[in-house]
């Protein structure tokens, strides 16, 4: 009995003990904080609503071509004996850029020479040595030896539909973007405008010139267009990532007094990354660019100096 009597007074001496350190232990319990001094705050960055010039774009897909470009044939018929030039190198009109054997069975001829129709570049020889030449025959036949082009200047030919018709006049500028130089753009200017619609396509035929004087331009090569239609002067303009859609709408988050609020925007024409507000904002409004995305109105936030 002694012995249990012992344990027993042991299990609540430990109990006793636990009970007092978790006392000495435990903090005590802070009232939630009162007013808005204790709320977090979101980091964001802010931009200011200004007035720029927007130029209104209209966006297109072509080729590039040399403006100058020319299959050339020979007058004779017979085979090729060699090539004068050799590609990439420069020719001038009238000089000899092969040479082809004429000869016939009992009858001995010189060599006929194949002259280039114009100065410029041989940008590309089509036959091998002995190939059986036929001379052209008018606009059809014949057999093409070469390509002559002169690149000092390339063209884009394309056809713009109906909607875009009354923007299209000589003069325009364009700007031109070719995957080989993804980082540069090469500006071009239309210089052909058709007076006749395509009745099959309901399309209008222009032509853009792109000097290319340092010939980085090559015929053949994709390229994406940019005509500046016409130019907006002294509009309200924000960066598109200040924008929030929800549900078609558009929406901004201005800053006052480290207080996110919640805009609705009737947004115009963009120019690249940057879009006009036709409504909803004045000039030097301070608007969230980045930390935006899931603030509530009324959001407490602080701005981050870049």
């Amino acid at each position: 009995m002694k012995k249990r009597a012992k344990i027993f007074l042991l299990i609540i001496f430990l109990f006793a003990g636990l009970f007092n350190l978790k006392l000495i232990t435990a903090k005590p319990v802070s009232k939630p904080a009162t007013g808005r001094a204790g709320v977090e705050r979101v980091t964001v960055k802010v931009a200011e609503v200004k007035k720029e010039d927007l130029n209104v774009l209209l966006s297109y897909v072509g080729s590039l071509k040399a403006k100058d470009e020319v299959n050339v044939f020979s007058k004779v018929s017979g085979k090729l004996v060699e090539y004068k030039v050799n590609e990439g190198e420069s020719v001038q009109k009238g000089q000899s850029i092969a040479f082809i054997d004429r000869d016939e069975t009992g009858l001995k001829y010189e060599l006929a020479p194949v002259e280039s129709p114009l100065s410029g570049i041989l940008g590309k020889t089509l036959l091998d040595k002995g190939a059986n030449i036929l001379p052209s025959a008018g606009v059809t036949g014949g057999t093409s030896l070469a390509i002559v082009v002169n690149m000092e200047e390339m063209i884009v030919r394309l056809n713009i539909p109906e909607a875009d018709i009354p923007y299209m006049k000589k003069g325009l500028k364009a700007q031109i973007k070719v995957d080989a130089y993804p980082h540069d753009n090469f500006a071009g200017e239309i210089t052909k405008v058709s007076e006749v619609v395509d009745v099959q396509t309901r399309t209008l035929p222009i032509e853009i010139t792109i000097p290319n004087q340092e010939r980085r331009l090559k015929s053949g090569m994709f390229c994406r267009i940019k005509i500046t239609a016409y130019t907006q002067r002294d509009v309200l303009v924000l960066p598109q990532d200040a924008f929030v859609q929800e549900l078609g709408i558009s929406y901004v988050f201005t800053v006052e007094d480290h207080t996110a609020k919640k805009k609705k925007v009737l947004t115009g024409i963009r120019e690249d990354s940057i879009i006009q507000i036709r409504e909803g904002l004045k000039e030097k409004e301070i608007v969230i660019v980045f930390g935006q995305q899931g603030l509530k109105d009324g959001a407490l936030v602080e701005i981050v100096k870049e």
